[in-house]
This record gives C-alpha cells, structure tokens and sequence, in this order.
C-alpha cells in the first residue's frame, strides 16, 4: 500500500504543476519501482510501454482518426452539418440543436471527443454568437455535445476498453448507440429550455420538406457512414481494425474523387495530424498500463476488491460505488489513461458481482466521457474557451446544467442495463 501511496502522491503532484498526464505517468510508476520493497528494474519501463500497445484491436485508432481528418479536409463535415441544419435548424433553439445534432453525426465517424468537439465548435460557437445565444451557452453546448463522441461507436475509449477487458468490440461499439442517442436528446431538450428560459435566439422557423430531401441527397454518402461501420462489423464482415480502415478509405475516396473537394495537398497534413493525435493517444495508453501493471503488482486490486465488497455485495450498491470512482477519475484523467489503470482493478470486482463485462464497459466510457466537461482538466472545456474566447469560470456556470442531466442519464443507463444491451441481442 506504501507504493501505491507514493505512486498516486507522485502523479497528483506532477499533474498539479502541469507535467503531461502520460509523462506523470510514467515518473509515478518509477516513483513506485523505486520505493518497492522488491527490486524491479527499471528496464520494465520500456518493455511494459512497448508491449502494452503491441495490440492489432489498437491499430483502429489511428485510421479512425484519419476518417475524421479526411472528413474535415474535404466537404463531408460540411454536408452533414447542413443536413443537421435542415433537419432541426427550423425549431426555436435552432443552432444549439444543429450543434447537437451534427456532434452526434460526426461521432459516428471521429470516434474521439476532442476531435468532435474542435470540428463542430469551429463551425458552430461563431454562428451562435452572431444570432444572440450567450457566449457561455454556446460554448458549453458544443462542449457537452462533443462527450457524445466517445459514446457512439465508433468509440476510441471502447476500443481501449475492448483491448484491456478482452471484451468483443463490435458488442461495445453496438451497446453504445442508444446510450449515445439517449445523451443526445437530453442535451437538445435542456438547450430547449434553456433558451427559452434565458430568452436567447428563440424564433421558429418552419421546416422545409425540399431543403431536407436536398441536403441528405448532398449529404447521404457522408452520412452512412456510421452504418457501414456498425453493420460491418456486426454482420461480420470486417473487425473494428478493419472498419477503421475501410472508413479511411473510404472518407479519402468519397471526398477526393466524388465530391472532388480534397486536393492531393491535403493529404500528408491530415496524416500528420492523425500521426499526433494517434501518438498522443497512445502514449497516455502506454503509461497508464504501466502505472496499472504496478498497482496489479502491488495487489492493489484485490485490496480494492476487499474494500468494496465490504460495503456491500449489493450489485446496485457495487455500480454505484464504480460510478463514484469513475467519476472521481474522469476530473483528473483522460478516458484512455483512467480505462486502463481502472479496468484491471475493477472488472474482477463487477465479474463476481455478476455484472456483464460490455455493460460494465458502457457504463465506465459513458461516466468518463463526462469528465470531458468537468473540472480542472475536462479537454472539451479547453477547446471551446479557446474558440469561443469565454472565461473559465462563466465557461463552468453554464456547463453545470449540461453535466447533471447527463449525470442523470448515466444513472438511467446504469440502473435500466436494457438501455445498452437491447441492441446487443441482435
């Protein structure tokens, strides 16, 4: 326990001053070798960072993230955006619900929430202002929208969860979808009445029967997308390492050849921005499965283990007990960082409370997307204050409200497993 103790003291205190949350990481875990009472040498540090990304499932993650940049180097993004437009840009609170709308639209081809988050608020925090909605709301709408990403498959954290749990993805990926459309609607409801309540652009238009039949024409073959995805994978056509490669390709054909809008030019930098993101990703996988290696080392989960079930052996009382954690954990790490550490301590815990190990899965992606827009470190938070030029402190009011309804549906998602696993069954 000592170690653990070092190790955790060690991490908070280098996140605290502001050391990348992988490099905090790996000094942690170094921390926790050197004050072991075994001797461990310190070449378990590069062979536990290589080994634990040796995975074929994690090859998925970056061409996911190059169907995202192929999207937005082309018109693809825009398309779907204008279709979202179309489709309820016309019902007061307009653009809050096409922000919405197009952020679950481009989660079901990015797969990572920062990537979501940037697209969308790029396009839409402008265009909000200019028509009256409040700095802030704007801001913290796109934020709360972009969480969705990490939900609906394709899910970069579900890919991470898949791979450390040895759980299907494709079942993941499947269980995720209504979770995902149940998030999606709160959010547009609570813009509704927000709007509404604060008096921000509220007019109603009317819908429009031929711009929305031009707009999915202009838009279909982004837009299925997703499903070719999901049906893919599910019909067992392709894995999600291969789904993530014919999503590529197929992002890179349709915007370069039918739509003809993606210079050659645009290629290598949406590669290399894949390259970062895939890197940056991945390096916070490596050395969180280092510092969960030392914890399991340390026996750390059966401890754990102990603890919890000391408080009950309720299966109820168990999932609240996970969501508390998981909740606690996304404040202060990215979901990729905290699905690795935690899902070695804790799955063993929900197995012998009988709970199915894709439901846990769900269940700890939906509570740690969450920690996108909670403080100190919610990523989506960043990204929008720095679009939309917004204070941290009226940034966090106006998300407060975005994060207890989705608090809400994660206690629906959690204590009602049907919500995820109907779709499963299939």
């Amino acid at each position: 326990m000592t170690v653990a103790i070092v190790a955790l003291g060690v991490l908070f205190l280098l996140m605290l001053i502001g050391v990348p949350i992988a490099m905090s990481l790996i000094w942690a875990s170094i921390a926790g070798f050197l004050t072991s009472i075994y001797y461990v040498p310190l070449e378990v540090v590069p062979q536990r960072l290589i080994t634990s990304t040796d995975s074929f499932p994690l090859l998925a993650i970056p061409f996911f993230m190059l169907t995202g940049e192929f999207m937005m180097s082309g018109s693809m993004g825009k398309r779907i955006a204008a279709f979202a437009f179309a489709t309820v840009g016309w019902i007061k609170a307009g653009l809050a619900q096409v922000s919405t709308l197009t952020s679950m639209f481009f989660a079901g081809i990015s797969g990572s929430g920062a990537a979501d988050t940037a697209a969308v608020g790029k396009m839409m925090i402008p265009m909000m202002e200019e028509k009256g909605y409040d700095k802030g709301f704007a801001a913290a709408t796109v934020a709360s929208a972009g969480t969705i990403a990490v939900v609906i498959p394709p899910s970069i954290p579900m890919i991470v969860y898949g791979v450390t749990a040895g759980v299907s993805i494709g079942d993941l990926f499947t269980a995720g979808i209504i979770p995902g459309i149940l998030i999606g609607i709160s959010i547009m409801t609570l813009n509704y009445w927000l709007t509404r309540k604060n008096s921000y652009s509220v007019q109603a238009g009317k819908f429009e029967l031929r711009s929305f039949r031009r707009t999915f024409i202009e838009g279909f073959l982004a837009l299925i997308l997703p499903l070719i995805i999901i049906f893919g994978i599910r019909g067992g056509i392709f894995t999600p390492t291969e789904a993530g490669a014919v999503a590529a390709a197929y992002a890179f054909v349709i915007n370069k050849f039918v739509y003809k809008d993606m210079g050659w030019k645009d290629v290598p930098g949406s590669f290399m921005r894949a390259a970062k993101m895939t890197a940056m990703v991945v390096f916070i996988i490596a050395a969180a499965n280092l510092f969960g290696w030392l914890l399991t080392a340390e026996q750390i989960p059966q401890q754990l283990a102990a603890l919890v079930t000391g408080i009950s052996d309720n299966k109820f009382i168990i999932l609240l007990a996970f969501n508390i954690i998981f909740f606690i954990a996304g404040c202060f790490l990215n979901a990729s960082a905290a699905i690795t550490i935690l899902t070695p301590l804790l799955l063993p815990i929900a197995l012998s409370a009988g709970i199915d190990p894709v439901f846990f899965g769900v269940v700890m992606v939906v509570n740690l997307s969450i920690g996108l827009i909670t403080p100190p470190v919610g990523l989506d938070l960043f990204i929008v204050k720095g679009i939309a030029n917004v204070s941290y402190d009226k940034l966090i009011k106006s998300v407060l409200p975005f994060i207890l309804v989705m608090t809400f549906d994660l206690l629906l998602i959690t204590y009602f497993p049907a919500i995820s696993m109907f779709l499963t069954k299939f």
